[in-house]
């Protein structure tokens, strides 16, 4: 493990619990298979999703242990698919999701699938798209970046990157062409951490790590602003 320097940023949702409730608590955030190295009792109970197969991914969905939220989309919820299941948002009265939402799962959770396939091919030790925290570049084509994959409503904080079990740099754009047109080489070109144009590449960092929050006022933000103030009570 060591420190992977640069300033970067990260996005969440303020709608999110718990990610703003870890960076309430301590200004940071892990990825599972770090958290797994930090807190004994969790690595009892968790299986790195690198370590499973590619058909229990496709089957069964994430191993025991800590999920990320594309993690849980883009395997669990497409292997519940895929066995004829129904997925839907919320436990008390359930919003479940239309047929055309469900196919999306499942084309995604076969293109994340691949990706992952492919990773283990030809960069072994390379961070997981599935088990990793995602940041940009510190930069307006940075935050520009996160707010075209997350949404106008995304609250960006700045941060670094103190640990990390391992951090890889791949340009998005390789993975939205793959979307588009599922030609093999552009898996190929992702991980082989080619910019798809020169001129304005759009850089993704996955980090398998922890990352700390260089923003004061970004923390305080949040702390006023996020979910995390209504964990523990019913919902009304």
């Amino acid at each position: 493990m060591k420190s992977y320097p640069g300033h970067y940023i990260h996005g969440i949702s303020l709608e999110d619990r718990y990610p703003c409730w870890n960076l309430a608590l301590s200004g940071r955030l892990w990825s599972p298979d770090f958290a797994a190295l930090a807190d004994p009792g969790l690595a009892a109970a968790h299986q790195p999703l690198r370590d499973a197969s590619i058909e229990m991914l496709r089957t069964s969905g994430v191993p025991q242990g800590v999920p990320t939220p594309r993690a849980t989309w883009c395997v669990w919820a497409a292997a519940w698919v895929r066995r004829g299941g129904h997925v839907g948002i919320g436990t008390d009265k359930t919003n479940w999701l239309p047929q055309e939402q469900l196919d999306e799962i499942l084309r995604r959770g076969d293109i994340e699938l691949a990706f992952e396939a492919r990773r283990r091919e030809v960069l072994s030790d390379g961070a997981s798209r599935l088990a990793s925290l995602y940041l940009a570049e510190d930069s307006d084509t940075g935050r520009a970046h996160i707010r075209q994959m997350l949404g106008d409503e995304t609250f960006i904080i700045r941060v670094t990157v103190p640990l990390a079990i391992r951090v890889t740099k791949a340009d998005t754009r390789w993975f939205d062409l793959y979307c588009q047109d599922q030609n093999p080489d552009y898996i190929d070109k992702y991980w082989s951490s080619v910019a798809c144009d020169t001129n304005s590449p759009t850089w993704e960092y996955l980090v398998d790590g922890v990352v700390e929050v260089d923003d004061p006022e970004g923390l305080a933000h949040i702390r006023k602003f996020g979910a995390h103030r209504f964990l523990g009570q019913q919902d009304a």
